[in-house]
């Protein structure tokens, strides 16, 4: 089956937000994208709003939704990457693997053979398994950088189960993040609203007086104390986008190699942050409830990989 086009972005804008043209908006959320090539997406409905084709003239307003569609090229859905996953456990209706990190969950811009997804095809086509999901089998996602435990469905059934697991943060979990800086409480809890800024819709961060984003709640505890950094476990009550990257940021640690959230002068060793490819966050504990019985508790933890453990020595 060949594919013209696929969901590459997607932006909600949130209540509050000036209004501005719709080319402008794009341009501010793709900077890698030309202007030029803005409009001319507008104008092939490769862009929607609300699902419609409409103009670059178009001016947004709150809730209306953006859709960004890019091309395949004529390529197949998706092409099978021979990459060795790292299987924690297999059954017919989900696999849990070790992701690691600087792999996305799905193509999209700049990575369209060597995510996820592509993976699990070249798995499933090995393995005489040509049901399996693979397009839709994402009940959680990790970022690109963010290593650990994954679970993914293989069977419609399986993802509405674990979809909704995880849509009411049932399921146990447990993050590794590598900060810098020693925290003054050791053990604490972060509960501030996260969401993109009206003013600067690419920024996600915390929004102290509630007048945008959405209630985020994390758990943490300082697991080990180094000279330029710590380690600290996170626990999510919430599950916002980039929710503990931001958290930590706004306490004044912000993880180790992160470059978007970093904040310069509370860098400890500019060399590291500048050299170990990744931020520090590991998903480390996974529990879930088993879709086969829809009863039995499944654990799965996963070490911390050797760029973050070798620093820990």
């Amino acid at each position: 089956m060949i594919e013209k086009k696929h969901l590459h972005e997607e932006f909600i804008i949130p209540k509050g937000s000036k209004s501005t043209r719709l080319d402008h908006f794009l341009s501010l959320q793709l900077p890698q994208k030309s202007r030029n090539l803005i409009q001319k997406q507008i104008k092939e409905a490769m862009v929607l709003v609300n699902e419609k084709k409409t103009k670059s003239s178009y001016a947004i307003k709150a809730d209306d939704k953006i859709q960004w569609f890019e091309s395949y090229h004529k390529r197949i859905e998706l092409v099978a990457y021979n990459f060795p996953l790292q299987i924690l456990l297999e059954e017919r209706e989900f696999i849990v693997i070790n992701k690691p990190s600087g792999m996305p969950m799905h193509p999209g811009l700049g990575h369209y053979d060597t995510t996820i997804q592509n993976a699990l095809k070249y798995h499933y086509n090995n393995t005489q398994q040509p049901n399996a999901l693979v397009k839709d089998c994402i009940v959680q996602r990790l970022d690109k950088d963010t290593s650990g435990v994954l679970v993914l469905a293989k069977t419609e059934a399986a993802r509405e189960f674990l979809s909704k697991q995880f849509q009411k943060m049932k399921p146990y979990r447990i993050y590794y993040a590598l900060v810098w800086g020693r925290l003054n409480s050791k053990e604490g809890t972060i509960d501030e609203f996260i969401g993109r800024n009206p003013l600067n819709e690419r920024s996600i961060e915390v929004a102290k007086d509630h007048s945008f984003g959405k209630k985020a709640i994390t758990h943490y505890k300082v697991i080990k104390e180094f000279n330029k950094y710590s380690l600290v476990e996170c626990k999510l009550e919430t599950g916002r986008t980039h929710q503990i990257r931001v958290h930590m940021q706004y306490i004044g640690h912000p993880l180790v190699g992160d470059k978007r959230y970093e904040i310069p002068f509370l860098v400890n060793d500019i060399k590291l942050q500048n050299t170990i490819g990744r931020h520090c966050l590991h998903a480390k504990t996974l529990h879930f409830v088993s879709p086969i019985d829809q009863e039995t508790i499944l654990k799965f933890d996963s070490e911390l990989p050797i760029e973050i453990s070798n620093l820990l020595k």
